[in-house]
C-alpha cells in the first residue's frame, strides 16, 4: 500500500469527518450557549449578548477546537474516559477572558459548554485506526 493509497482511503475520510464534527458540534454549542446568555443576562441587550459571543468563539471557539483535534491526534493510549477528563480541565482555562465581563452568568454558563464539549460531544478517538487503547 502507497502512502497516497493510505491518503485517499476511507480512513482519512473518517478522520476528516470527526475533524468537522468537532468544529461543528462546537460551534453549534457555543450559538446555543450564548442565546442562553442572551436571555438570562437582563443588562445586556440581545445583540450585545450576540456580539460578545461571536467574540468569545474567537477567544474560547479557536483554541478549544484547536486543542481538541491536536490532542485528539495524538491520542492513543490512555481510556477515552479519561482522556476526556483531563482535556476538560484546560478547556476550561478559555472561558477565563469572560472574568473581565463582570457577569457570573456568562462566566459558568461558558464554563459549563466547555465541560460539555470535552466529555460528551469531542469525537475521542479522532483517528480510530491508531488506537492502541481501551475504547
Amino acid at each position: 500500500m502507497t502512502i497516497t493509497e493510505t491518503a485517499n482511503g476511507p480512513g482519512m475520510r473518517r478522520v476528516l469527518g470527526r475533524m468537522g464534527r468537532c468544529v461543528l458540534s462546537y460551534v453549534l454549542l457555543h450559538v446555543a450557549v450564548w442565546i442562553v446568555i442572551a436571555l438570562v443576562v437582563p443588562e445586556w441587550s440581545f445583540l450585545d449578548s450576540m456580539r460578545v459571543g461571536l467574540l468569545m468563539l474567537a477567544f474560547t471557539g479557536i483554541p478549544t477546537v484547536f486543542l481538541a483535534i491536536v490532542a485528539g491526534l495524538a491520542h492513543q493510549h490512555m481510556e477515552v474516559a479519561r482522556f476526556r477528563a483531563l482535556l476538560a480541565f484546560p478547556m476550561v482555562f478559555f472561558a477565563l477572558p469572560l472574568i473581565g465581563a463582570a457577569m457570573a452568568e456568562a462566566l459558568v454558563l461558558q464554563v459549563m459548554a466547555q465541560v460539555a464539549f470535552a466529555v460528551w460531544l469531542m469525537p475521542a478517538p479522532l483517528v480510530p485506526e491508531n488506537w492502541k487503547g481501551q475504547p
